[in-house]
């Protein structure tokens, strides 16, 4: 037995080169009544060597392990440049939703994009995607509940599948960049239908309204190309090589050219898929124009009648005091009743005009189809015209949107910017690691070595014995 008590006193003198007792440090403090945290205070401090020994061989064997590992995780910042934005909208005024870039449909396109069909699913994907909100440093009163914030900058942070082998972290980062930065400008920015040529079903229309539609389609789209030549004149698209001047000609030119010669034919042949059923509802339309251009031209007569009667002594007298740009005085003339009543009937006598130029041309349609002799032949030959002014609006109007969408992509290439993440990127991520784990390792460690002086002292007092 006594063999046995002394090898217990080797190895608790052995715990105790290595333990130090707080009440050999600190003798003048009293344990006897102190608390449990107090205890640990001073047992931490005496022994304050041999934990920091632990934590630093700690800290050493996770930077390597985090720094290895941090070799399948990169961080990218996503920020939202356009002014819909910071109201939480897109550019074409629906809500925004960042987190849409974890959806199916951007990991099928990144899948798609990478070639991974067999290998990675689009849920298996996102698993690996992080989106956090970013911290822009503004500040907002708690207490002000007129005032909030809408986040425009986003932490997006990939980590490596290790079912993807043949492509690396930065490839699969820029990858869903795209595929998102693709859906986006896809769905929510300049998204222009009149650009999506569709002539309908046309079965039941008349040769001449189809003529007219045809006319309706191409100046919708050359309305449109007109609006960008004011905004950029200069602009050519690298993928179709043209510009929108170059495209305002091809419209002008199928308008000048191929429609008008459809409408042309269709017109001297007088053809009518129901030449009774058009010819009434062309007169019916002619007496609705008829009404209208009566009432037209009585607003017209009272208004000239009247600018007639005016006194038109009166008109030089009417003068006002007024002052120019400059701060002079000068006197000005003012609109009176005659200027309005003019006004009014020149506006009258327009629209009449444009009725009764309507009026006449149905007539003229009339005229034709009543006297109309066309052969089968001519009936053929109108439907290959439809169908050759048709494909060359859908040629036009399919350059026109592809060189619409790349003016798009060039005009708002920043309203998506994705750059590396410096602040949080791979060493931030090891830092922040480190800095945790030792915090709570130091925590562990304050445990244990109040545990460990309990038990010195339970074996202390048992040898004593």
């Amino acid at each position: 037995m006594k063999w046995k008590k002394d090898k217990r006193k080797r190895d608790l003198s052995r715990l105790l080169g290595f333990f130090k007792k707080s009440e050999e440090k600190y003798q003048e403090v009293n344990f006897q009544d102190a608390n449990i945290f107090k205890k640990i205070f001073f047992i931490v401090l005496s022994n304050i060597k041999s934990i920091l020994v632990f934590v630093c061989v700690f800290a050493v064997i996770w930077t390597i392990i985090a720094y290895v590992g941090s070799f399948g995780r990169k961080t990218i910042i996503l920020s939202l440049n356009y002014e819909e934005a910071s109201k939480g909208q897109n550019p074409n005024l629906t809500r925004c939703n960042v987190y849409e870039l974890k959806s199916d449909e951007v990991m099928e396109r990144v899948i798609e994009y990478a070639g991974l069909q067999d290998d990675v699913t689009a849920d298996e994907l996102a698993d690996h995607v992080e989106i956090a909100e970013n911290d822009s440093g503004k500040t907002i009163d708690p207490l002000d509940t007129n005032t909030y914030y809408i986040s425009t900058s986003y932490t997006v942070t990939y980590t490596k599948d290790k079912k993807i082998h043949n492509i690396s972290t930065d490839d699969m980062v820029e990858l869903i960049c795209k595929a998102y930065n693709d859906l986006f400008h896809e769905k929510y920015v300049g998204t222009k239908s009149v650009l999506q040529y569709d002539l309908g079903d046309i079965d039941g229309l008349e040769y001449i309204e189809i003529a007219r539609l045809f006319t309706k389609k191409s100046d919708q789209m050359l309305r449109y190309i007109q609006q960008r030549i004011e905004k950029n004149a200069t602009y050519r698209s690298e993928v179709t090589g043209q510009s929108f001047q170059t495209i305002r000609r091809m419209i002008q030119n199928v308008q000048s050219y191929s429609i008008k010669k459809y409408y042309a034919f269709v017109l001297e042949s007088g053809m009518a898929r129901n030449r009774d059923h058009y010819i009434r509802t062309l007169t019916y339309k002619n007496d609705m124009l008829d009404i209208k251009y009566r009432k037209f031209m009585i607003d017209y007569n009272v208004r000239k009648q009247g600018v007639e009667n005016y006194d038109s002594a009166m008109i030089g007298t009417v003068m006002v005091p007024s002052v120019n740009e400059r701060r002079e005085y000068y006197m000005s003339r003012t609109n009176i009743g005659t200027d309005y009543l003019t006004k009014d009937a020149d506006f009258s006598l327009s629209m009449g005009s444009d009725v009764e130029r309507s009026m006449i041309e149905n007539n003229d349609i009339i005229s034709k189809v009543s006297a109309s002799g066309a052969s089968d032949a001519d009936y053929a030959k109108a439907e290959e015209l439809i169908k050759s002014v048709d494909q060359e609006l859908k040629d036009v109007a399919l350059l026109a949107d592809t060189t619409d969408k790349e003016y798009i992509k060039h005009t708002t290439k920043d309203y998506l910017t994705f750059t590396a993440d410096t602040g949080s990127g791979r060493g931030m991520f090891v830092l922040r690691s480190l800095i945790g784990s030792a915090l709570v390792l130091f925590a562990l460690l304050c445990i244990a070595y109040y545990f460990l002086d309990g038990y010195i002292r339970r074996r202390e007092d048992a040898l004593g014995e």
